[in-house]
C-alpha cells in the first residue's frame, strides 16, 4: 500500500513511538536530522556484505553485552 508523506509519517511516528516511547522516538528522529548522510545507505554499508549467519551472531553478542534493550521492549506490542 502507498500512502502520502503526512500519512507515513503519522504511521511510522507511531510504531516508533509504541516501540520506544515518546521520549526515545524524539531522540532518535533529533539523531537523525544530525546526521549528513542517508540512514539507508549507512546501513546498506554497514550490513549489504554480513552474511546471516555473521548477523545473528553480531546480534547474539549485542543481547548479551546490553540485556537493558530487550528488557524496554519486553512488554511492547506494536500493532
Amino acid at each position: 500500500m502507498t500512502y502520502t508523506e503526512s500519512e507515513n509519517a503519522a504511521i511510522c511516528m507511531d510504531v516508533l513511538v509504541k516501540a520506544v516511547g515518546i521520549v526515545n522516538a524524539e531522540r532518535f528522529i533529533a539523531y537523525m536530522n544530525r546526521e549528513s548522510g542517508d540512514y539507508t545507505i549507512a546501513r546498506r554499508a554497514i550490513f549489504d556484505d554480513m552474511s546471516v549467519e555473521d548477523l545473528g551472531k553480531n546480534l547474539d553478542e549485542y543481547k548479551r553485552n546490553n540485556p537493558q534493550i530487550l528488557k524496554a521492549f519486553e512488554n511492547r506490542i506494536i500493532d
